[in-house]
């Protein structure tokens, strides 16, 4: 283990590398406007396309993908079902008792085990899914439609609810069709306490549901619709509530349905009806073409930049009206779109990407204390799944994400991985400060003399490391000041012995961990 005057030193190294290079610098994101990103460092179309549709990669996924192609890669992505996933997904049901129980089971046994924490089980067993399920696209649209409807899990009996809703609704539906899993969400329990549905009733209209429908989940902001629609998708959902009488807790109660006639977005609902008046203004949102828009622009935001060429929206948009929301013609439309394949560069991480691509890039070896870690450091930085408090679930785009303390704790973070002997970035059980807590070894044992293979010259060791950790190349300013790091006083020609070759390799890890080319994806 490095000594601590060894290791203050290594830090103040590493420290002046990312200033004086730029490589620590809040990421700039290059913008397209048509024109193709002209970048020293613009990785292959397939590193691209494994950085914005999967939560980080190994080298052997890559080699993997680039086997068959991008083209029959994007195939075995949108077809999760063929990929047999058993194995985890058993683990998980013996591990987390309520990812398999009914609503009943869930409020009987929250009533009666103070232990059992159903709202964690879920977390983690998202957190589990995204770290080890091959179908990576998959748990990344999950990821997006939790956030696209989002609920925060802790908000009273949410914990309860959201398991069911996350394995019947969300799952099955996120690459299915639009309109099933905006109808399924509507009557999702976690969806109808949340924005207080089960309390609209004809004689006690509430519009946050009506509101939130159509600004967060169909139509957007600027979706054409007005106060008075506002007022009457309020008014067809009247009736819709909860009773712990049903299986799935979702009923329709006639008597609190408003049964007058509706005008919803110039579209007629007649008197007399039921359930079906919600029913039908689901349809007329799911088909109407600004929420075709919106959701394009949505997904361009996830997967292109933060301001996505209107060109790529206005394709993806076409795809979403020709397929009647069809999922995943949608995405083979973006993914193929030239926009697409000139965009590097232009995102940036979020705290659970950036926590779970340090994870899946560097296979660690097994401690034992794995998920201890993912979990950890995605709240340290501020992104435990289903825990925003508002409707509008966590944004995608850079600016929430890109500020001092923030690049701060990122650059801590990818100090312990590199060394592994620091404090686990700050204590979030305990008192917060940094350098508490256990060891970051004590939690990812990272294969550092595997990586390094037999490197021993500072430029071997430093392409070594960035083709193990970014799998492109990086300007030669930056490889420049890399190999000065890397040789600590040596020459840059001469090889160094085992442990040299390892402190640098762990220094140059570090540095790439905490550098913009890691933290874009």
């Amino acid at each position: 283990m490095i000594q601590a005057n060894q290791y203050h030193q290594q830090l103040k190294n590493i420290s002046q590398v990312l200033l004086n290079s730029g490589m620590g610098k809040l990421p700039a994101m290059t913008k397209t406007n048509g024109q193709p990103v002209k970048l020293d460092e613009q990785p292959d179309l397939m590193v691209h396309f494994l950085r914005r549709c999967s939560y980080g990669f190994s080298t052997a996924e890559l080699t993997f993908a680039q086997s068959i192609g991008l083209d029959a890669y994007l195939e075995y992505q949108l077809a999760p079902e063929e990929m047999n996933t058993d194995a985890l997904e058993n683990l998980l049901n013996q591990v987390f008792s309520s990812l398999q129980m009914s609503y009943a089971e869930i409020i009987a046994r929250s009533r009666t085990d103070n232990d059992f924490n159903p709202a964690f089980e879920l977390i983690a067993a998202t957190l589990i899914r995204a770290a080890y399920n091959p179908s990576q696209l998959f748990e990344i649209m999950v990821e997006f439609w939790s956030n696209h409807f989002n609920v925060n899990i802790f908000d009273g009996p949410i914990q309860v609810f959201k398991g069911v809703d996350d394995r019947d609704n969300v799952r099955p539906n996120a690459l299915g069709n639009f309109r099933d899993l905006l109808h399924a969400n509507a009557k999702s329990p976690a969806m109808l306490y949340y924005l207080d549905g089960f309390s609209n009733t004809a004689d006690g209209p509430n519009e946050n549901y009506a509101r939130e429908l159509m600004e967060l989940h169909t139509l957007g902001v600027n979706g054409g619709y007005s106060e008075d629609d506002v007022k009457e998708v309020a008014r067809c959902f009247t009736g819709w509530t909860l009773s712990e009488q049903a299986d799935e807790l979702f009923v329709f109660y006639a008597p609190n349905h408003d049964t007058g006639s509706k005008t919803v977005l110039g579209q007629f609902i007649p008197a007399g009806g039921g359930i079906e008046d919600g029913e039908a203004v689901l349809d007329i949102l799911a088909s109407h073409p600004s929420t075709a828009a919106f959701i394009a622009k949505k997904l361009c935001q996830r997967f292109i930049s933060d301001t996505p060429p209107q060109a790529v929206i206005d394709a993806v948009a076409a795809t979403f009206v020709q397929t009647d929301g069809d999922i995943k013609a949608i995405l083979r439309t973006l993914f193929t779109h030239a926009e697409f394949a000139t965009s590097a560069g232009q995102k940036f991480k979020r705290p659970i990407e950036y926590v779970l691509s340090i994870f899946r890039s560097l296979s660690p070896l097994s401690t034992g204390r794995s998920f201890e870690f993912i979990y950890r450091q995605v709240r340290n930085l501020g992104q435990t799944p289903f825990s925003y408090p508002a409707p509008t679930g966590y944004s995608d785009e850079s600016s929430s994400w890109l500020n001092t303390n923030a690049l701060l704790d990122r650059w801590n973070l990818g100090f312990a991985i590199g060394f592994g002997d620091l404090g686990l970035g700050r204590n979030v059980d305990d008192d917060n400060t940094a350098g508490s807590g256990p060891l970051a070894a004590d939690f990812l044992s990272i294969p550092v003399l595997t990586m390094l293979g037999s490197a021993r010259t500072a430029a071997a060791i430093t392409d070594r490391m960035v083709e193990q950790v970014l799998h492109h190349s990086i300007n030669q300013n930056d490889r420049d000041a890399l190999i000065k790091l890397a040789a600590d006083g040596e020459p840059v020609t001469v090889p160094l012995s085992l442990d040299q070759a390892m402190a640098s390799a762990r220094a140059v890890l570090a540095v790439l961990l905490a550098s913009r080319y890691f933290q874009q994806r």
